[in-house]
C-alpha cells in the first residue's frame, strides 16, 4: 500500500474521531426520521444505512440498502426509506421507536473512485413519552372535583335519608355523606300531565271496546230475528189476511144483489 494512502486514511480516521455527530431525537412508540440526502446531478447511486459510526467501507450492522431507485435489502419492516429516492432523499424512517434504538447511525452514499463515498454519522436519542408532572396531575384532579361540585349544586335535589333521620346533613366540604340518598327533583306539572294522558288513553280504549261489543250484539240479534219474521209471515197471519180478503169480496157481492132487487121493484 502506498504511504500516501496510509497517511490519508489515518487523517480521515482522526477527523471522524474529533467531529461531533448530528443529534436526532425521537419519542418512544412514535416513528422517527434520521435525515440524509445527496445530489443526483451526477446520477442516482447505491447507499446503505447501518448501526454505529461509518467504517472504511460499506456499513456495519446493515439495516437497509438501495440501488438508487428501490430498496434491495431490509433487515426489518421497521426500517423504511419513505423519501423520493430518485431525488436523492434517502432519510431513514424507524417505525415504533424504542429506547434501544438510541445510538449512532451511518448513512453511506457510494460514489465511484477511491475515498469518494459520502459518509454521514448521526446520533439518535429516543426519549420516553412525556407524562404530566405530579403538580399538573393534582391541579387537574382539583379542577375536575370543583366542576363536579358545581354541576351537582346547580341541580335541585330532594333528600331521602336512609339512616332513619328526618333532617338533611351535609359535610363541611359540601359532599353528601355515604348514608344519604339523593334523587333529582321532578316537576309536579310533568307528573300530573303524565297521569292525565294515561287516564285519557285508558278511557278511549274502554270506549272503543264498548262500541265494538254493542255493534256485535246488534248484528247478532238482527241475524237471529230474521228467521222469526219469515216464520210469522208464513203462519196464521197469512190465513187472517186471506179471510179478510174473502169477507170483503162477499160484501161487494151483496151490494150488487141489493142493487138488482131495487130495479125489479120499479
Amino acid at each position: 500500500m502506498h504511504p500516501e494512502v496510509v497517511v490519508l486514511s489515518l487523517i480521515l480516521l482522526l477527523t471522524d474521531a474529533v467531529v461531533s455527530y448530528t443529534q436526532v431525537s425521537g419519542v418512544v412508540g412514535h416513528p422517527v426520521i434520521i435525515p440524509c440526502s445527496y445530489s443526483v446531478a451526477s446520477g442516482v447511486t447505491s447507499m446503505c444505512w447501518g448501526r454505529g459510526a461509518c467504517p472504511t467501507s460499506k456499513c456495519s450492522n446493515e439495516l437497509i440498502w438501495t440501488d438508487g431507485s428501490k430498496v434491495t435489502f431490509q433487515k426489518h419492516r421497521r426500517y423504511k426509506l419513505e423519501g423520493n429516492l430518485l431525488q436523492g432523499n434517502v432519510s431513514l424512517t424507524i417505525e415504533n421507536a424504542a429506547k434501544t434504538d438510541s445510538g449512532l447511525y451511518c448513512c453511506r452514499i457510494e460514489h465511484s473512485g477511491w475515498f469518494n463515498d459520502m459518509k454521514l454519522t448521526l446520533s439518535l436519542e429516543i426519549k420516553p413519552a412525556t407524562l404530566p408532572t405530579t403538580t399538573q396531575a393534582a391541579e387537574t384532579q382539583t379542577k375536575t372535583l370543583q366542576e363536579t361540585r358545581t354541576s351537582s349544586a346547580s341541580l335541585p335535589l330532594y333528600y331521602c335519608p336512609t339512616d332513619g333521620n328526618s333532617t338533611m346533613t351535609q359535610s363541611s366540604d359540601g359532599l353528601w355523606q355515604n348514608n344519604e340518598t339523593v334523587f333529582p327533583a321532578q316537576s309536579p306539572g310533568m307528573t300530573n300531565g303524565g297521569l292525565y294522558v294515561g287516564i285519557t288513553i285508558s278511557t278511549l280504549v274502554l270506549l272503543a271496546v264498548l262500541i265494538v261489543i254493542i255493534i256485535k250484539k246488534y248484528f247478532f240479534f238482527r241475524k237471529k230475528m230474521q228467521p222469526l219474521s219469515m216464520a210469522s209471515l208464513t203462519g196464521p197471519q197469512i190465513g187472517v189476511l186471506q179471510s179478510e180478503a174473502n169477507a170483503r169480496a162477499r160484501a161487494e157481492d151483496n151490494v150488487y144483489i141489493i142493487e138488482d132487487n131495487l130495479y125489479v121493484m120499479e
